[in-house]
């Protein structure tokens, strides 16, 4: 691994903050608050707004940029809608609202612009990505947004697929359609969504991901972090 153990690094892991804004007035009580706690690395694991629309992509950037960290990593989840182009061609206006064709390239254009870079974030797409920090400390993270099929919203799969691993890797009944299986080596692994039977309890079950979990068991990262279920 790339993991240089010698390094002492600090995360800051957050995720599902859903158009979340800093609020001078808040009680002590609220979670997420001001001043943070001082990080080398945040981690956002998806779904920076409720529903998407740029000018909430644009919030949770100012929102980020308040966070003091070195290093400001962001991935979309199911419900930043606009950010998964295939899912916002198929669900946009039928009647061709000019407004709703430019939405992805106009959401994409927020999260990699110039307001990403004064709140200092790097806003990635599914894959493996490496870094080297001030410190000397060196890290190789994959990141995915997509989570199981659920009630029509962004990044989704099938049940029955798995993006996570290769076709020699992937359990029974299953297909794998992974462009980008996570690597052996990586030394951390950010998802959306969890693997099953790990913190994904909700009203309608675990609904975890197995192929997430076969995934986890094979590469054995030092960290994996999600959101989603809440």
């Amino acid at each position: 691994m790339a993991w240089n153990s010698k390094i002492a690094t600090k995360f800051l892991v957050i995720s599902d903050t859903h158009n979340f804004e800093f609020d001078d007035t808040a009680r002590d009580s609220q979670p997420l608050r001001l001043p943070t706690p001082t990080a080398d690395v945040l981690l956002h694991c998806g779904d920076l707004t409720q529903v998407g629309g740029v000018s909430s992509f644009k919030k949770a950037l100012k929102m980020l940029g308040c966070i003091d960290a070195e290093l400001k990593l962001v991935i979309p989840g199911n419900h930043d809608l606009e950010l998964d182009k295939p899912y916002w061609e198929a669900q946009r206006d039928h009647e061709g609202n000019p407004e709703d064709a430019e939405g992805h390239h106009l959401a994409v254009k927020a999260m990699t612009g110039s307001l990403a870079a004064e709140a200092g974030v790097s806003f990635l797409n599914e894959g493996a990505n490496s870094f080297t920090l001030k410190s000397g400390a060196k890290l190789k993270i994959y990141v995915s947004p997509y989570t199981p099929s659920f009630c029509d919203w962004a990044f989704a799969y099938k049940h029955n697929e798995d993006r996570f691993n290769g076709p020699h890797q992937v359990v029974n009944g299953v297909t794998s359609i992974a462009t980008n299986p996570i690597p052996d080596d990586v030394d951390i692994v950010m998802t959306h969504g969890p693997p099953k039977g790990i913190l994904d309890f909700c009203p309608q079950g675990n609904v975890g991901c197995e192929n997430v979990l076969q995934a986890f068991r094979r590469v054995k990262p030092l960290m994996h972090c999600f959101g989603h279920i809440h």
